[in-house]
């Protein structure tokens, strides 16, 4: 279902901002929704399946510049629920868990126009916020009292690299499809003799989406 509404967001927003083809980067700004797929590779902050989610990129157009365009990136990703049953003073109620992961990044984007194809290449950084948070839906259905608390919370600074291409449908909306490889610092905690070990997390995306340019008056 999750997936399905995340589609149906996608193209609904190509079709809303579709405009006339007035010409490659019209407008300075340029604004694009994502799905965004996450395979991480280490186990970290209670991540250790397939993610997805959406995510949003900003791009601006530097006038003497052409192919280079600072960018900005936002996504949120979710890694599944965990849910079992677990008793209370108060009661036998159902427990969930929910590990998620908020990302921020900025950087360069460099891409080169080929006909109706333009690749990039992206080196960004930024901050990755990871957490598992816990709720008890059944005390907000039946009480209406929020029942939820971060079990736990990682915030680490992380850089990644991204390599794409935006394809022109004719529309003044581009598909954009991308990939992008991750590397979280100290985000991995190995035990061994009582000594705590930080290394780097790695990860992979997909991502697949639209870039629609903010007309100007």
């Amino acid at each position: 279902m999750k997936k399905i509404i995340m589609l149906v967001f996608l193209f609904s927003a190509m079709i809303c901002f579709a405009q006339e083809d007035e010409g490659y980067w019209q407008s300075n700004w340029a604004l694009g929704p994502h799905l965004v797929i996450s395979f991480p590779q280490d186990e970290f902050a209670n991540v250790s399946k397939t993610g997805e989610g959406i995510g949003g990129k900003l791009l601006y157009r530097l006038e003497n510049i052409s192919f280079l365009n600072p960018r900005a990136d936002f996504t949120y990703l979710s890694y599944g629920e965990q849910k079992k049953d677990q008793t209370f003073s108060a009661g036998y109620f159902l427990v969930q868990t929910r590990n998620e992961s908020f990302q921020l990044t900025v950087g360069p984007q460099f891409s080169a126009k080929i006909g109706r194809f333009t690749p990039y290449l992206a080196p960004m950084g930024g901050l990755y916020i990871y957490r598992s948070v816990v709720s008890i839906p059944d005390l907000y259905y039946y009480y209406g009292v929020p029942a939820t608390e971060t079990t736990s919370s990682l915030t680490r600074f992380g850089w990644n690299i991204n390599a794409g291409v935006m394809f022109d449908v004719g529309l003044g909306p581009l598909i954009d499809f991308s990939l992008r490889y991750q590397t979280i610092n100290g985000a991995v905690k190995t035990k061994v003799n009582d000594v705590t070990i930080k290394s780097d997390a790695r990860d992979f995306n997909v991502s697949i989406g639209v870039v629609f340019f903010l007309k100007q008056e």
